[in-house]
């Protein structure tokens, strides 16, 4: 037949291919169409596919030549896979010879392949689009350091063609969306912290007095309770160090060994010098070191073999400064309470000042009197009824007598004084004091004051961590410190807010004729330097009536402290201003994930100079600039326009982000930003370690739980509710979170260890915690505690890799029966990435109650298949769901189902080949379609990667990713990198161009 080709579908070529003329394959195509496959439609398809309603909306009239057929290859992909599968036309109607089919499958199958091989590379237009749910949580997470998740009141987001939810196909704004991402914004802002040198953000929202002082008493004690102060940790450290030799580390320091055991370097070689320094002949430090002689040696690398001496070496020490501990008695003066601010803050200095000393009144010299005893440890002039009583709290003289550690023979105190100075300076009473409450000598009471200055009725803080400054932290510790205490009162005023406390609730007793009025006075007011001088000098009128000079001079250091601190911070506040302002302009750049322009840079600058002038103050006018941060398109959309019709490559900013976004579902971290600054973030090298880099990084959980979670279907099923829990009592909201996680994990160690893909069908190992463990009957030694643990050999237990996971099983089961064909279809579909379609609009259903089952499910579903408009699509994937029979509604393992019948899980597979059970369904996948999952796995993960549907021109990438992963031995990184230095994601196109794909 002669060639017929009009005119205008020559310019039409012309136009699209971007030639003066059709290559001659484009040219045999168009033959071909015209001789073959337009008549064939006109013979077997236009009469459901035409007329007024075309049926599934496809009205192949519309298709004239070559030209249009490309512009709607996905229809034809669908037509394609139809016609493989003799689907269609469906039966009854008349069927078309064989090879005329297969001339039109060869048809379509070599457009393709032209369309692909012309187009390779071309990196398709990926719209602007909004980030998803999951993306701005995980942005906001480490813009902001907090998982604060502020879309949890979003709409789901919808997903595109490929199934997933990160393209510009799927994410669009609305104004009832705009609204929920404003609300967004203010909530982040809410959570936002000014501290002296820039700003954070909390955990929680950081509007209320209460809640600032949470954040930064939660910080201080977090910091004491990371250091190692446990006198048997540092023994031990000491006693590893001596015997490094025979534990296999000859040439360890000792601030090796110190990194090893997580203990302070410093404070480790204060003990090692204690224990192996020169030889004390009397006291408590000359008992310790017969305790070190003690310790045995070990045998071979027993590293534990001394800990229970070390233990005991810690109790003696405790006990033995338990009974040193110095104790001092309220202050008290006529007319001012002893438990006044000013007595209890000193009180506070006294006993923090001595916590490496030791009360000399507490060692029994033989034939002292108690008059001399206390000579020997002079205590400040107070009040009669505050001075030291019979009722001694370290017992009495009969008592001390018998304490051999407490006993000085007679005219020795100067001696055995200097041994315990030395002792108490070792070994503290306390390292820090983290709660105090009203009662200095009953920790037990008032538990959960944390940092408190002990004051009866009213919030305060006292520092009290001299001896962990002074013998355990180094140089950073110590000025990480000293910034949390300063953040203290810089963030939660504790310094203004107690002293006003103080003034409205203690202090009307000494502000005499000179106190004003209370009604309507401002703190400002209060806190005023003339007011607190004012108030002073009526508390030392009262002090010096009484002639009291350790009360004066806790009155008069008292509020000189509180002076300086409430003018130090006001200072400190209007000097950290422009920082904040500095603070807020990195906060930008990184919520853009690119450098600000100098415009940017201005505006935003200008944005909050504006509401400063139109009355906020500076706390609300940089928590309005933070939202508006938040509610720009340069952090809640991905932009990266290119010119219309043009293919750019990406910017180095935009290729950081393209590759976070993919491996993270989150914004580059400084060292990815840091390449793309530097301009290597192009070079393949460089490229392919940074993804490797990510991949071992926590955040790569992401890729595991949306990657993995969309392409499973597993996202959502934590919100399953399609169980029966009374007859699966065992379902428990526990345990769905455990069938969640279990892929999750999975998947990460694929990822984390860059095992083979193929472990995802055929590996032996899966991953439990105790509440799964016990769900597939594994002994309860398969995870201890709550931790999750792998399981190298699951086989026993029916399990190993992603196809017997609970999680799916369960899935996809009704409720309460199983349903092969639910549980095969899954495993085509989303393992194997077979194209199936949908059922028919009356479909006879199966009963939902397994027990109530006549016969069993199998034979049932026999029937159904015996349907001939069913057989077709029911014969590629019933036998595959058959074989997990096995598991039961919720994939739990069985050997009968919920009506007693035996259950059999062999089938015939698709293809004749047969096999039972899991093994059956792996032997069968391995043989005939191991391939198919390496392209299907591939094809979701380029979708996933571009955040857009596949297009034909993506066909020769997915070769190339395939042949990569052969080569590697199909290792996880092989697929990743083939991706990220694919010409697909390291390029960009404006939308105008004529799409052409899959």
């Amino acid at each position: 037949m002669l060639l017929r080709i009009s005119v205008s579908a020559l310019v039409l070529f012309s136009t699209w291919f971007g030639a003066s003329t059709a290559t001659p394959a484009e040219l045999d195509l168009e033959r071909r169409f015209t001789t073959t496959v337009r008549p064939f439609l006109d013979a077997y398809c236009v009469n459901c596919h035409g007329g007024e309603k075309p049926a599934a909306q496809f009205d192949l009239r519309a298709y004239s030549n070559l030209n249009t057929v490309v512009r709607d290859y996905r229809h034809w992909a669908l037509a394609l896979d139809r016609l493989t599968a003799m689907t269609m036309p469906p039966k009854p109607v008349k069927q078309p010879a064989p090879e005329a089919r297969q001339a039109v499958i060869d048809w379509i199958d070599a457009m393709r392949k032209n369309e692909a091989r012309k187009n390779a590379g071309d990196p398709g237009v990926v719209l602007a689009r909004r980030l998803s749910n999951s993306e701005y949580n995980c942005t906001i997470r480490d813009l902001t350091g907090v998982d604060i998740r502020p879309t949890r009141e979003f709409p789901v987001d919808p997903a595109n063609p490929a199934g997933f939810d990160n393209s510009g196909e799927s994410l669009a704004m609305s104004p009832a969306l705009l609204n929920k991402y404003l609300q967004a914004a203010r909530d982040v802002a809410n959570h936002m912290v000014l501290k002296p040198d820039g700003i954070a953000f909390a955990p929680y929202p950081m509007l209320v007095e209460t809640d600032r002082d949470k954040y930064c008493v939660n910080q201080i004690v977090d910091f004491y309770r990371r250091q190692d102060t446990d006198y048997s940790d540092y023994f031990q450290a000491a006693w590893r160090f001596k015997h490094r030799a025979a534990l296999g580390k000859p040439k360890a320091t000792l601030a090796d060994v110190a990194a090893e055991s997580n203990v302070s370097a410093r404070y480790l070689d204060t003990i090692w010098n204690v224990a192996e320094g020169p030889k004390e002949e009397i006291g408590p430090i000359a008992k310790l070191q017969a305790m070190w002689r003690e310790l045995p040696a070990p045998k071979g690398k027993q590293l534990e073999i001394a800990r229970a001496g070390c233990d005991r070496m810690r109790y003696y020490v405790v006990q033995l400064r338990k009974k040193l501990e110095p104790r001092f008695p309220n202050l008290a003066v006529k007319g001012i309470s002893a438990t006044a601010q000013p007595f209890l803050m000193w009180k506070n200095r006294e006993y923090a000042t001595h916590r490496m000393s030791f009360d000399p009144a507490a060692l029994d010299v033989e034939g002292e009197t108690k008059a001399a005893r206390r000579a020997a440890a002079p205590k400040p002039k107070t009040d009669a009824e505050n001075d030291i009583t019979d009722e001694d709290p370290i017992g009495t003289p009969a008592q001390r007598r018998n304490d051999s550690d407490l006993h000085v023979p007679a005219g020795q105190r100067a001696l055995y004084e200097a041994v315990f100075a030395r002792f108490s300076a070792v070994f503290p009473d306390a390292f820090y004091v983290s709660e105090r409450g009203r009662n200095y000598l009953d920790p037990t009471k008032d538990k959960g004051r944390l940092l408190s200055a002990g004051f009866h009725n009213l919030m305060g803080y006292f520092r009290d961590d001299r001896p962990l400054y002074d013998l355990i932290l180094d140089g950073s510790g110590r000025k990480e410190l000293d910034e949390l205490w300063n953040e203290l009162d810089f963030i939660a005023a504790a310094n203004s807010r107690t002293y006003v406390q103080f003034y409205l609730n203690e202090s009307g007793e000494a502000r005499g004729p000179s106190k004003v009025a209370d009604t309507g006075i401002e703190d400002r007011e209060i806190t005023s330097e003339p007011m607190i001088e004012r108030v002073k000098e009526n508390y030392l009128a009262k002090a010096r009536a009484s002639s009291n000079e350790i009360a004066i001079r806790a009155i008069e250091d008292h509020f000189e402290s509180v002076n300086t601190g409430i003018r130090r911070i006001e200072r400190a506040r209007i000097d950290a201003e422009p920082r904040h302002v500095e603070a807020l302009l990195k906060f930008a750049a990184r919520a853009y994930r690119r450098p600000l322009s100098q415009a940017e840079n201005t505006d935003l600058t200008a944005f909050y100079n504006s509401l400063r002038k139109n009355g906020l103050d500076h706390e609300d006018a940089m928590r309005d600039s933070v939202v508006s941060v938040l509610m720009s398109p340069d952090f809640c959309y991905r932009i990266d326009m290119a010119q219309a019709g043009k293919v750019q490559p990406l910017s180095d900013y935009a290729l950081a982000s393209r590759l976070s976004y993919f491996l993270w579902s989150s914004m580059p971290d400084d060292q990815l930003l840091a390449r793309a600054a530097a301009g290597e973030l192009r070079k393949p090298e460089v490229l392919a370690a940074q993804a490797r880099r990510m991949l071992k990084d926590d955040r790569a959980l992401s890729l595991a739980t949306e990657f993995g979670g969309n392409w499973l279907d597993f996202r959502r099923f934590e919100e399953i509710n399609t169980i029966d829990r009374e007859r699966f009592p065992g379902f428990t909201n526990e345990l769905r979170e455990a069938m969640f996680e279990e892929p999750i994990h999975f998947m990460v160690d694929v990822q984390r260890n860059d095992r083979s893909v193929l472990d995802f069908l055929f590996a032996n190992r899966t991953f439990v915690n105790p509440v799964l463990a016990k769900h597939y009957g594994m002994p309860d030694s398969a995870s201890k505690s709550n931790e999750w643990a792998v399981v190298d050999d699951a086989r026993p237990y029916g399990r190993g890799g992603l196809l017997p996971m609970a999680v799916f099983l369960t899935q996809n089961a009704p409720g309460l029966r199983t349903s092969p064909v639910k549980r095969g279809y899954w495993v085509v579909r989303r393992m194997l990435g077979e194209q199936i379609p949908p059922p028919p609009a009356v479909v006879p259903e199966l009963p939902r109650d397994e027990a109530k089952l006549d016969l069993p499910l199998r034979e049932m579903l026999a029937k159904h298949r015996a349907d001939a408009s069913c057989a077709a699509c029911h014969s590629r994937f019933d036998a595959l769901g058959l074989a997990f029979e096995g598991y039961g509604p919720v994939g739990e393992m069985r050997t009968h189902d919920l009506a007693g019948h035996a259950v059999e899980t062999k089938a015939a597979f698709p293809g004749g080949e047969e096999g039972a059970g899991l093994e059956g369904v792996r032997s069968y996948i391995r043989a005939h379609r191991q391939n198919d999952f390496v392209a299907n796995l591939c094809r979701k993960m380029l979708a996933y990667a571009l955040g857009r549907s596949l297009i034909l021109s993506d066909e020769p990438t997915i070769e190339t990713m395939q042949s990569k992963l052969a080569v590697s031995g199909y290792r996880f990184s092989a697929l990743v990198e083939s991706i990220v230095t694919s010409p697909q994601f390291l390029t960009k196109r404006g939308p105008d161009f004529v799409e052409k794909g899959e």
